[in-house]
């Protein structure tokens, strides 16, 4: 039997856990040999299964490492990144996905989220710039006063929403805008909480 180097062992489940804190992702087996200067990826492998028969790892159904296993990163809810969004085609469709993060319970909450990156400026009066990650919550309704995210004619936008009595007003948060008045649209979520990009 090869014998097991401790160091190495300790080594990578140092790397798995500062990697996941630091990406909200596993890093992936060739992630690990490259940082590690490992010689195969069949020698990766053979020590995540031993971290994994330890009981200091474990695997997804996919065969890759759990990120949420033992290492105290409370609960998670995972949120897709959506893109831009294509004429006639749905936010949600797969080709708009960017990524998936997982993002933590106590901070976003239990709620069906999706991220989206802020575009222009029209809402930098609440905060809001351009390329910063909106967490929305995915619903089809909102309140007045809500920040939402609203299609229009197969163009994502995001606004504040006001319900008037035969229509509604979609207003941006710059004085440099003008109010969207229309009697259609469709409300694919609100804006719950948002990220500043660097």
């Amino acid at each position: 039997m090869k014998k097991i180097n401790e160091k190495v062992l300790s080594n990578i489940l140092e790397f798995i856990k500062v990697f996941q804190l630091d990406n909200g992702r596993s890093p992936s087996y060739r992630e690990i040999q490259k940082h590690l200067n490992l010689s195969s990826l069949s020698l990766v492998e053979r020590y995540i299964n031993l971290l994994v028969m330890k009981g200091e790892l474990k695997k997804d159904e996919l065969g890759s490492i759990d990120i949420s296993y033992n290492f105290k990163l409370g609960q998670t809810i995972l949120a897709p990144v959506v893109g831009e969004v294509r004429c006639g085609e749905p936010i949600f469709a797969q080709e708009n996905i960017e990524s998936i993060y997982r993002l933590p319970t106590d901070i976003f909450g239990r709620d069906n989220v999706f991220l989206l990156h802020a575009k222009g400026d029209s809402m930098e009066g609440v905060g809001i710039r351009e390329g910063d990650l909106l967490v929305v919550k995915k619903c089809e309704s909102a309140d007045n006063g809500d920040i939402v995210v609203a299609l229009l004619e197969d163009s994502a936008t995001v606004k504040t929403f006001y319900r008037e009595k035969d229509h509604i007003v979609l207003h941006p948060e710059n004085d440099r805008y003008d109010d969207i008045i229309t009697k259609d649209v469709k409300i694919l979520g609100i804006v719950k909480q948002f990220i500043h990009s660097l």
